[in-house]
C-alpha cells in the first residue's frame, strides 16, 4: 500500500496504545526512497496534553512522565515542515524547516520507533531524543533531559534510552559528513501551489497501530 501524492495522511505520536499527538501532512511522494511528507503553517493538529489539559511542555519534568498524557486541539505554527521516512524502518525521521518566505532554516532528526504504516497515514513513538542542525550542519542534541526523565519515571526503559542515544549518535556522524540526507537534498522545496492546507480527517483517533519501543527491542534480543 502505498499513498498517492496529494493525498492527506496523519502521522502519530501514540505512546501504550494511546494516540498523542497527531499531524495531517500532505504526501509529496511514496516509494522505495522513502516517504515524503509536508507539513504546512497553520494546519489543525491534536497536541499532548497533561492530564489536567495543561500542554506538557508547561509540566515540570518531574511531574511530565508520572501520569498519562492525552490529546486535544492544537495548530501548527510558526514554521512549514517537509519530513522524511527513511526506507528500512530505522529509528526516526528527519524534518527540513522552512521560514514563512519559504527558506530553509534547519533540518531536525526525531527520534522515534520505525513508523508503522496503516490505512490513514503512519504511527510512531516518539523517544523524546532529538538533533537540531544547522545549515551548516552542526549539531545540538535536545531533549535529553526529558528522555533521562522518562526513563527516571519508568514510562521508557534504559535500554530503549540506550538505543535512542545509538540513533541520535549515527544522525550526528552522518549530518556533520555530510551523508545523506544532510547533503543538501531539498533544501529548496517549494510545495505545489495547488494544495490546499489540510484539515483534521475524522479517523484520527482510532486505535494505535504502532509497536512499543520495548517490545522492538525484544524481537532482536
Amino acid at each position: 500500500m502505498s499513498f498517492e501524492p496529494g493525498r492527506t495522511v496523519l502521522v502519530r505520536h501514540c505512546r501504550a496504545g494511546v494516540v498523542q499527538a497527531v499531524r495531517p501532512c500532505t504526501v509529496v511522494s511514496d516509494d522505495a526512497d522513502g516517504v515524503l511528507l509536508w507539513l504546512a503553517r497553520d494546519t489543525p493538529t491534536r497536541v499532548s496534553l497533561f492530564e489536567d489539559d495543561r500542554p506538557v511542555r508547561d509540566v515540570p519534568l518531574a511531574e511530565r512522565f508520572t501520569r498519562p498524557w492525552h490529546t486535544g486541539p492544537g495548530v501548527w505554527a510558526g514554521t512549514s515542515v517537509l519530513e522524511w521516512i527513511p526506507p528500512g524502518a530505522p529509528w526516526h525521521t528527519v524534518y527540513w524547516f522552512f521560514d514563512s518566505a519559504g527558506r530553509f532554516r534547519n533540518w531536525y532528526v526525531n527520534v522515534e520507533t520505525p513508523p508503522v504504516r496503516w490505512a490513514g497515514g503512519f504511527d510512531s513513538d516518539d523517544l523524546e531524543l532529538d538533533v537540531v542542525i544547522a545549515p551548516d550542519r552542526s549539531c545540538v542534541l535536545k531533549d535529553d533531559d526529558e528522555l533521562e526523565a522518562a526513563v527516571e519515571a519508568g514510562d521508557l526503559s534504559p535500554r530503549v534510552a540506550e538505543r535512542t542515544r545509538l540513533e541520535a549518535s549515527a544522525a550526528i556522524d552522518a549530518a556533520t559528513s555530510g551523508r545523506p540526507p544532510f547533503d543538501g537534498r531539498w533544501t529548496d522545496f517549494v510545495p505545489v501551489a495547488s494544495w490546499v492546507r489540510p484539515e483534521m480527517p475524522s479517523g484520527w483517533d482510532l486505535p494505535a497501530v504502532s509497536t512499543p519501543a520495548e517490545a522492538l527491542l525484544s524481537r532482536t534480543s
